[in-house]
């Protein structure tokens, strides 16, 4: 599964195959520069002079190193509602995949496509032209030319969302290990420091490469501290310090992106919406001060990452519409005054891979739809790790 959970808390570990699944593990166009021009010198002949002689020796010049042009802002429109799914790079870079996908999404009435842009073990989708994602071997080319897909989307009417993953991180992990945490072996669960400011550049420098090649948004996964505890981290440094670094990146993310036009969103977990006012469960995750300074917040409501017994719900995988209405509902009354648009929570669309896991189908994913309508929440996420989803439903016809 996606998102490793607390053990004190019973969530899973993640598995990737697109926010609460298993993702199975494009080329930006060539920069082009302006010409540079080399303004007229102070003694440069005037009207009426006699032109000199020219000088023998030419003058030496100093080359003009060429400069990335930054992302022009793009006029957008989110879908409204926005009714999405997770998309796996190689699934989107899969053409015999993708395409039937796509079909399936128009008819169901899904119109957004939540794309992995750098996924759980840190390699992105595309080969980039990030330094240093080229340096410590980061980028991969699960999509041939990521701005032809995404154009390709648009014309097929999806809003496309580019989801990174940004604190577990192994190639930065192993390349920067005095960026990161100390005491992970370096492998697939890899967390870097929150706080260090060349790890926000390097996932805001993916973020922008990304809407220049023509996404819609984007959204920020594994914004948070380690579920391990670690001294002078996230044990004994106090929520304050946690959370102010978690949300100290998004209000940069918000700082650099939104003047380029695009929505940008994060993940959270799921009990952030229920614990007690100011517990950041030691991950840095408030859902209040989260919510107050992105466009929305994913909370990952999968009913299947609940222990047994939350909400007063027995076996909560067992109760989807039951989990997840409780849940959104204790979301909405922690954010008063909060638009409903802003909680776009992530749902489950697949049956938990353990004995007696209740079998996830039509009824079970339209079950939590319709919780969330009855709140007033039109706006939701479909994660299923193979990213085939549940056929036979109309997500446009919700009872």
């Amino acid at each position: 599964m996606r998102k490793p959970m607390m053990a004190a808390l019973v969530m899973v570990s993640a598995v990737s195959v697109v926010v609460a699944g298993c993702t199975a593990k494009p080329t930006t166009p060539p920069v082009t520069t302006p010409p540079v021009t080399t303004p007229a010198s102070p003694d440069a002949q005037k009207p009426g002079e006699t032109t000199p002689p020219a000088p023998t020796t030419p003058a030496p010049t100093t080359p003009v190193p060429a400069q990335p042009e930054p992302p022009k802002p793009v006029k957008r429109t989110l879908p409204n509602p926005s009714r999405g799914i997770h998309l796996s790079g190689w699934y989107a870079g899969s053409p015999d995949l993708i395409g039937p996908l796509m079909d399936w999404c128009k008819a169901a009435g899904i119109n957004t496509l939540v794309l992995d842009l750098k996924a759980e073990d840190g390699k992105l989708s595309w080969n980039s032209e990030i330094p240093l994602a080229k340096e410590i071997g980061a980028n991969e080319r699960k999509i041939g030319d990521l701005p032809k897909f995404i154009a390709e989307a648009h014309e097929k009417g999806f809003w496309v969302s580019g989801r990174i993953v940004v604190m577990n991180d192994q190639y930065l992990y192993r390349a920067r290990p005095s960026w990161g945490i100390p005491g992970f072996p370096g492998g697939a669960y890899s967390f870097m420091d929150p706080k260090n400011e060349n790890v926000w550049r390097y996932n805001l420098d993916i973020a922008q490469a990304a809407v220049k090649a023509g996404v819609d948004e984007i959204q920020f996964d594994y914004i948070r501290y380690p579920e391990k505890l670690v001294d002078g981290y996230n044990r004994d440094t106090g929520a304050d310090y946690r959370v102010g670094h978690i949300v100290g990146f998004l209000k940069k993310a918000m700082e650099e992106l939104k003047p380029l036009g695009v929505v940008v969103g994060a993940d959270l977990f799921g009990l952030t919406s229920s614990v007690a006012e100011g517990d950041d469960m030691q991950i840095g995750q408030d859902y209040r001060k989260v919510i107050d300074v992105v466009d929305y917040v994913g909370l990952m409501a999968y009913p299947s990452h609940y222990a047994l017994g939350t909400y007063g719900i027995a076996n909560p995988d067992r109760a989807p519409y039951e989990t997840v209405k409780a849940s959104l509902a204790k979301a909405v009354e922690r954010t008063p005054g909060t638009s409903l648009d802003k909680h776009r929570p992530w749902i489950q669309d697949f049956t938990y891979p353990t004995a007696g896991a209740l079998k996830y189908g039509p009824a079970e994913v339209m079950g939590q739809v319709r919780a969330l309508k009855e709140l007033g929440i039109n706006n939701f996420m479909l994660w299923d790790p193979s990213n085939k989803y549940t056929r036979g439903v109309d997500y446009t016809k919700v009872q």
